[in-house]
């Protein structure tokens, strides 16, 4: 079963895509920032992160250019969410990005773009 890690600071958006992947048959780890996302992948990487870009501590456009930085978890596919657009996820080397308020199929097809059953 693929693992999925879902950061964002919002709870309502974090449980939701959590819930809605779960459904899917996906186990989620959740992060409220990038800097506990980067603990949680420390000790055992996810398939596929999920993060939104702007947060506080450590945002997700950091949060990405530090994985795909790093050996270990450079293969990792990232998707950046934004609501601010997808200038705000330019030059992270993510693998995708989906504009907030996002539709949820378009979640899923993303997912399983990069996860494929």
């Amino acid at each position: 079963m693929a693992t999925i890690l879902i950061v964002d600071d919002e709870d309502p958006v974090r449980e939701l895509v959590a819930l809605l992947l779960q459904d899917d048959g996906y186990q989620t780890l959740q992060a409220i920032h990038g800097a506990q996302a980067l603990e949680l992948t420390a000790n055992d990487p996810p398939d596929l992160v999920i993060a939104d870009v702007m947060m506080p501590v450590l945002n997700g456009a950091d949060l990405c250019r530090r994985l795909k930085a790093e050996p270990d978890t450079r293969a990792i596919p990232v998707i950046l969410m934004s609501s601010a657009g997808r200038r705000s996820a330019d030059s992270t080397g993510s693998d995708a990005f989906l504009a907030k308020p996002f539709d949820l199929a378009e979640l899923e097809a993303l997912v399983r773009r990069w996860l494929p059953a």
